[in-house]
């Protein structure tokens, strides 16, 4: 039946665009300019990895912290005890550098080999 059908916003970033957004939040953020290059995982996952660096764990906690993450999104985000820097992000604290980027909040994101969709788009209003 028709009005079970609904229209949602949906946005589409390459992963080189997903890249170039991580590293300019990276920058503006922390001061400290990043290569990056995206790795999918069978279309349900993705994180980044910097190229040539390894960012501290303060500066990684600083990330969180401008990114108001939850304490679900530091567990995730932390690396295993020992460790004091990290060479790349997860996809949760990635995805929440491009809201910020983007001011936009979304439901869902589809991982295809090519780009990263954002479906259920909104804007953000409070950022």
């Amino acid at each position: 039946m028709m009005e079970d059908i609904s229209e949602s916003r949906a946005v589409r970033l390459s992963w080189d665009k997903v890249c170039g957004i991580v590293s300019k939040e990276i920058e503006e953020i922390l001061g400290v300019r990043i290569q990056c290059r995206i790795n999918v995982a069978a279309s349900s996952f993705w994180d980044l990895t910097f190229i040539n660096y390894r960012l501290p764990l303060p500066k990684l906690c600083q990330l969180l912290q401008e990114t108001q993450a939850t304490p679900e999104d530091w567990e995730d985000a932390l690396p295993d005890e020992g460790e004091i820097d990290v060479n790349g992000i997860g996809i949760v604290l990635a995805e929440k550098l491009i809201s910020r980027h983007l001011k936009l909040t979304w439901e869902h994101h589809l991982i295809t080999e090519d780009s990263l969709w954002l479906v259920g788009v909104t804007k953000n209003e409070d950022q």
